[in-house]
């Protein structure tokens, strides 16, 4: 069969789609399978494969991206399934389409939040789901070698300060998985 998309854990309705575009600067996509419909958390590069494959699994509802980097393909993939499009306002430009603009914490679906996190773009926003899973986009990582969450100072494109202070928005939250875009 397939390897992607690949359900990180059994059950955990969390699809790492592989398919990393150029466009993102190779960054990671992810689908989060939820019975109020299902989420794209950046974007993949568009394959027909993976859409059959995305549709097998009960298609999009919504297209989250987490900062201007990391669109690639996301247009694509909510005219295909009709989904909605959600970024901040602060990387709007990077998705003129979007329905929905962050300008602060929003719930997207019942346990499924957008924490909006400036610093790597003036419009970053991870995405919580169950209080489990944090899609970080290119906010954190986890570093093996620090043995800690990681941020990317050279890679940070708006404002290093404020990328940390947005570090205390997070630590109000509780998560058991950090799913970044690189790293």
């Amino acid at each position: 069969g397939r390897l992607y998309p690949r359900e990180i854990e059994p059950c955990s309705g969390v699809f790492d789609l592989g398919s990393c575009s150029e466009d993102s600067y190779g960054a990671s996509a992810w689908l989060v399978v939820r019975p109020e419909g299902n989420v794209l958390v950046d974007s993949p590069r568009w394959t027909g494969a993976l859409a059959t494959a995305i549709e097998g699994l009960g298609g999009l509802r919504h297209v989250a991206l987490t900062h201007r980097d990391d669109v690639a393909d996301a247009r694509r993939y909510a005219e295909r399934f009709g989904a909605t499009t959600w970024i901040h306002e602060g990387d709007r430009g990077a998705a003129p389409w979007a329905e929905h603009v962050l300008t602060d914490e929003a719930t997207i679906q019942p346990g499924l939040v957008a924490i909006p996190v400036p610093g790597h773009t003036r419009g970053s926003a991870c995405l919580l789901a169950d209080d489990t899973f944090l899609f970080s986009g290119d906010h954190v990582a986890w570093s093996a070698e620090r043995g800690q969450i990681h941020a990317f100072r050279d890679a940070c494109w708006y404002d290093w300060q404020k990328l940390r202070r947005s570090m205390a928005r997070l630590a109000a939250h509780r998560f058991e998985w950090i799913l970044p875009g690189h790293g």
